[in-house]
């Protein structure tokens, strides 16, 4: 592969992947259009293709060219307090949001009369649609967390960073996802949207322990993708 320190050098200088797929794209047709040129010039394949790469350019020359471009930069690198700080916040406060959403409407339409849709107020077989409904809205909601950390972990690896700034984004995920609690009941949130409310930071040493132990399950699952291609990539696996 004859662009892959390239692309490595690019990525690692924080230039977006789309922009560096892109380049490369255009440097590998740039390339066969010279190794063709070459080839009816005489040389042989491998003589052509030799001539085409040192006529194309070294792999400092071509990085210069992209690298002198600052607009072409992904936002883990121009922002990473953004990238890795505000968005994945704001994409579990969208996810969390949207559960509610899922779940204020499940009790609209399957338990209209019931204080909460939480307990024993699902009624009827295992694998009926009302519970279907209300198990597929639990498992979204516990699963929101882990997703944004897996979110963190591709942009981490696809711009080849280090782990410190993905690491802030995994531990204000694990940290907003542990403490997390939802309520949705007529007597007991009054005035609330729909009736349904969330709050963080539960008071007591039991929930504040609890938390703890949850946040660090929710860290070490999200971050776990990223260490697993990192140590893909010490070993010459990962691409």
């Amino acid at each position: 592969m004859p662009f892959r320190e390239l692309r490595e050098r690019l990525l690692r200088a924080g230039v977006a992947p789309r922009h560096v797929r892109r380049y490369l794209a255009e440097l590998r047709d740039h390339l066969s259009d010279l190794t063709a040129e070459e080839e009816r010039g005489g040389r042989s394949r491998a003589d052509a293709a030799s001539a085409a790469l040192a006529r194309l350019g070294s792999t400092e020359s071509l990085a210069a060219a992209m690298l002198g471009k600052p607009q072409l930069r992904g936002w883990s690198a121009r922002a990473p307090w953004a990238a890795f700080g505000l968005a994945p916040l704001c994409v579990l406060a969208a996810a969390y949001l949207l559960a509610c959403v899922y779940l204020w409407l499940g009790w609209r339409v399957f338990l209209p009369a019931a204080d909460t849709p939480f307990g024993g107020a699902v009624r009827g077989p295992m694998y009926g649609l009302e519970n279907l409904y209300f198990q597929a809205g639990k498992f979204f909601y516990i699963g929101a967390p882990l997703l944004a950390g897996w979110g963190i972990a591709l942009v981490a690896a696809r711009q080849r960073l280090s782990a410190a700034w993905p690491l802030v984004g995994w531990a204000l995920v694990a940290w907003m996802g542990a403490t997390a609690s939802i309520t949705a009941s007529r007597t007991l949130v009054p005035r609330g949207l729909g009736h349904i409310s969330m709050a963080f930071f539960v008071p007591g040493a039991d929930a504040v322990a609890s938390s703890l132990l949850s946040a660090v399950a929710m860290l070490l699952s999200g971050a776990l993708p990223y260490f697993v291609w990192a140590m893909s990539r010490r070993r010459g696996y990962a691409i």
